[in-house]
């Protein structure tokens, strides 16, 4: 990616996702219904844009395999990064981001046992979802 596309990415709010879970995915199609706005972008976290995108200080070691949001220049994980895009959803799921207000321990605690069991859940995709040609435009990398 050039460091024109690069500077242009830098501006817009991304969800990193798990590109073969099937639950990612789901919500993911959720995300593209319930975003009327359509200032929500997205990409894959095999896609490596993430490495490329964020600054290195912000990038956790390991990288998550779940989903990551990228706003305003900063990096969100696990039910912060959940929450946080929920706010940019049609109501009743922006109602999702008042959840912030319930400690961050216990948030990430539900947050990590659903993503352990994400793939019990939804399943795995040997691929990822190839968006329709509506949606192509709001997918940053797939």
């Amino acid at each position: 990616m050039t460091k024109e596309e690069l500077d242009r990415l830098q501006g817009l709010p991304i969800v990193f996702y798990d590109g073969t879970c099937g639950f990612c995915q789901a919500s993911i199609q959720i995300a593209l219904k319930y975003n009327e706005r359509q200032n929500l972008h997205f990409a894959a976290l095999q896609s490596g844009l993430v490495e490329q995108l964020v600054p290195q200080q912000l990038v956790p070691d390991p990288l998550p395999d779940s989903i990551l949001f990228f706003e305003n220049g900063q990096l969100y994980t696990e039910s912060e990064a959940a929450l946080r895009i929920a706010r940019h959803l049609n109501f009743p799921w922006s109602a999702l981001y008042y959840f912030r207000f319930i400690p961050l321990s216990f948030r990430n605690f539900v947050y990590r046992f659903i993503a352990k069991h994400r793939y019990r859940i939804a399943g795995r995709n040997e691929a990822c979802m190839l968006p329709s040609p509506e949606e192509r435009a709001r997918f940053v990398a797939y």
